[in-house]
Parts: C-alpha cells; sequence; structure tokens
C-alpha cells in the first residue's frame, strides 16, 4: 500500500487502464490504479469488442478514427497483446427511415475520411453470406471499422503502466474520495489512505457510488448487456464484416469461429450498485437469455443462424448509460483534482486508447488536445434530473445506439 500519488485512477477497464498507461509516460508523475476487484476483471473483458467508426457527431468520428490508430500500434507502444481484425462491417436497415439515416451516416463518412459504401441488400449479403437480404431496404459497408479482444485491453494498458513505474492496486476498495475546501487532497480506502491531488473516477458501473461518497452527483445510469458466443460454424472466417441491423439493435462478429452476437434490448436492466453489496462482481449479474432468444427471433428472417447456432458462452457486463448518448469526461463541476471517466454508452472499450490519452493531458496540460466539451459532465451542472427520467432516456439512448429512428 502506497501512501501518496500525484495521481489516482480509480477503476481499472479500459478507460481508467488506459488513462492511468497514458499519465505513467508522462515522466515525473507517481501514479497509481486502484480497482476494488482483481485489474481489469469486470465489465471490460466482457464486452463486444467491436469498434464502430460511423458516429452520429465528427466528434466521436475523430475521436475513433485515432483509437483506430492506436489499437493497431497497441502491442509495438505497450509491448502488451492484443488480437485485432480489420474486418470492416455492415449497417443494415430494414424501414425507410433508418434508411434515411444510413444516407445521412454516408454523407457524414465520407465528408469525415471514412471508407463508406451504399450497397444493395445482395451485396452486403455477398460480403457476409449469414446476411439474407431478405427485408432489407439499405445497406452500408463501413471498411474502418475492426473488432479485438476485450479481454486484453485493460490489462495490456494496466500491465504497460506498471512497466512505467504506476502502482497497481487491485481489491483496494474505495471508501471515499476526500475534498476540503472544494479540493481534492486523496482518497480513503479499505486499506488506508493515500494522499493525492488528482483522483480520477473510472469505476465503471461504480462511478456513482464513488462521486456519490464524496457528495458529488452524476447522471448515469449502470446498465445490463448480455451477449452470446456461438460454437463454431461451418463458413465463419476471422474477416467476414461485422453486422449491425439498426431497428432490432442487434449485432454480431465472427468469434472463434462461430459468432459473438448481442443485443441492446428496448426496456434494459438497471442496477443501484449500491444495493448489489460490496462484496458484489460482474460475473455474478443475473443474465436472462430469454432476451436473446427474443431478439434472435426478431431478426430471423436476416439472421437465421441464430436460431439453430449454439451456445458456447453466454455473459454480459454493466456499462453505463448517460441520458444524452454521450460519455462524461474530464473535470466534475465545482471541485478541483476531480475528474470522469466513464458514461460510455456502449462504447467505452473501443475508445478507451484515445480518451486515455486524452484524459491524461486534461490532468497534466489543463487542457485536452481536442475540444471535449460535449462529453464534459458540466453540461449537466445547471439541470435537475430524476432517476425514473434518467431511465427513461438512457434506455432510449440504449436501444438507439445504432441510430434507428
Amino acid at each position: 500500500m502506497i501512501s501518496k500519488a500525484d495521481v489516482v485512477v480509480i477503476g481499472s477497464g479500459g478507460l481508467g487502464a488506459a488513462t492511468a498507461y497514458y499519465l505513467s509516460k508522462r515522466g515525473g508523475l507517481s501514479v497509481a490504479l486502484v480497482d476494488k476487484h482483481e485489474i481489469g476483471s469486470q465489465t471490460s473483458p466482457r464486452a463486444a469488442g467491436m469498434v464502430s467508426c460511423a458516429r452520429k457527431s465528427d466528434l466521436m468520428i475523430g475521436l475513433i478514427k485515432d483509437a483506430c490508430r492506436k489499437i493497431e500500434a497497441f502491442t509495438e507502444e505497450t509491448g502488451q497483446p492484443l488480437d485485432w481484425v480489420h474486418s470492416g462491417s455492415l449497417k443494415i436497415a430494414r424501414r425507410p427511415q433508418d434508411a434515411e439515416v444510413i444516407e445521412e451516416d454516408f454523407e457524414r463518412g465520407r465528408r469525415t475520411g471514412l471508407d463508406v459504401e451504399l450497397i444493395s441488400p445482395e451485396e452486403a449479403s455477398g460480403l457476409n453470406p449469414f446476411l439474407q437480404p431478405a427485408g432489407v431496404v439499405a445497406a452500408m459497408r463501413i471498411g474502418d471499422d475492426r473488432y479485438f479482444d476485450p479481454a486484453q485491453v485493460a490489462v495490456g494498458f494496466a500491465t504497460a503502466a506498471a512497466a512505467n513505474g504506476a502502482t497497481l492496486l487491485p481489491k483496494t476498495d474505495v471508501r471515499a474520495v476526500n475534498i476540503v475546501g472544494g479540493t481534492v487532497i486523496g482518497l480513503t480506502t479499505a486499506n488506508g489512505v493515500i494522499e493525492s491531488p488528482v483522483v480520477v473516477d473510472a469505476a465503471g458501473a461504480w462511478t456513482r457510488q464513488v462521486a456519490e461518497a464524496s457528495g458529488i452527483r452524476v447522471p448515469l445510469v449502470p446498465t445490463r448487456q448480455q451477449l452470446i458466443v456461438t460454437e463454431p460454424l461451418d463458413g465463419v472466417h476471422a474477416d467476414l464484416p461485422m453486422i449491425r441491423i439498426m431497428d432490432a439493435a442487434v449485432y454480431a462478429r465472427p468469434c472463434q469461429g462461430g459468432f459473438l452476437w448481442g443485443v441492446y434490448e428496448e426496456t434494459p436492466r438497471f442496477f443501484d450498485m449500491q444495493s448489489l453489496g460490496a462484496g458484489f462482481d460482474v460475473k455474478d449479474m443475473p443474465l436472462d437469455i430469454g432476451v436473446l432468444h427474443a431478439a434472435a427471433d426478431e431478426v430471423k428472417d436476416q439472421l437465421p443462424f441464430l436460431q439453430t447456432a449454439k451456445v458456447r458462452e453466454f455473459r454480459g457486463g454493466i456499462p453505463t448509460m448517460t441520458a444524452d448518448g454521450h460519455h462524461i469526461l474530464g473535470p466534475a463541476a465545482g471541485v478541483t483534482g476531480f475528474y470522469f471517466a466513464s458514461g460510455c454508452n456502449v462504447a467505452g472499450l473501443s475508445i478507451s486508447p484515445t480518451v486515455g490519452e486524452a484524459l491524461a493531458a486534461w490532468i497534466v496540460d489543463g487542457k485536452p488536445p481536442v475540444d471535449l466539451s460535449p462529453m464534459s459532465v458540466m453540461r449537466f451542472k445547471d439541470q435537475s434530473w430524476s432517476e425514473d427520467q434518467l431511465e427513461r432516456d438512457a434506455a432510449w439512448q440504449y436501444r438507439h445506439f445504432y441510430g434507428a429512428v
């Protein structure tokens, strides 16, 4: 156990571990990465590991493009393994209104330099024969998209941070961030006090719990996400393009000779992490495979293999959703030295390399390398919200992640 650090990062998922890594590259800083569980063991390794470049804003497209470059250079830079495949993807519309969204995505993607192409349903099926063209009214190929092994990202960043001199503190439960006169002075853990002028709350599903223990409100909701990995299927190879069906919010990508697939359900389950108890682990989260069965039935005309594919693994994580679908990054309102890296909106791991570097610059240099104000928690500073309204808005963002209208 240490007694002092220049920066303490709470939470060792993708966002927290990446932030610790990029901070550790800044000479002369003492950095600690603290987690109540084992390092990189909670939601991050249970993610889908899919990178989607055709996003709703120029800012997100720019951040994702930079993250893609960092994913490609991950092993060279960190010395840690990361398996990734540049497969591209297919965005599928089954309704006219979603076809209009695809047109908008295409124009935005082309303007921002993405490799995008409007193709016919039959051409989409030709690129990935596991997708049937029945009921498809529009399709877009996104050549920049890729996927990676989610279990390697957070652990890789944390290991590389430690090699740079950062201190890893697994199984260290944070009780509160200590704030005096509106300024962070450290944090109290179950193992003792660590003095520090800067704390990053990257605690994932526990972000609110950490913040609220210190009197800071943050509007995000821990949300259940579930997915299946099938047994191997004849004809599946790693570079088949990923598939995203907009209105059903169903996704699929190759994985270990079969498919990894899941759904952003219409009525997601939310969690109050405080009520789950201090010993809760994401691996113990209650799952409901009926949600996946219903999703498979909804897309049976386009992805008929989901009806019969045998389940190899059924897993879930707890990402955090916000009311407007944007991350929560940067300084907390009214508290000097308290930063957030959360509100991933089911897109945290894929963007974590870029977020980690940007947040490290924000902490050390006083500003991020790009304007991240749309993701600042300050946007909620003068707003009041009820828990019911927050959950309704977060549920809408979850279901409509692919832009369906």
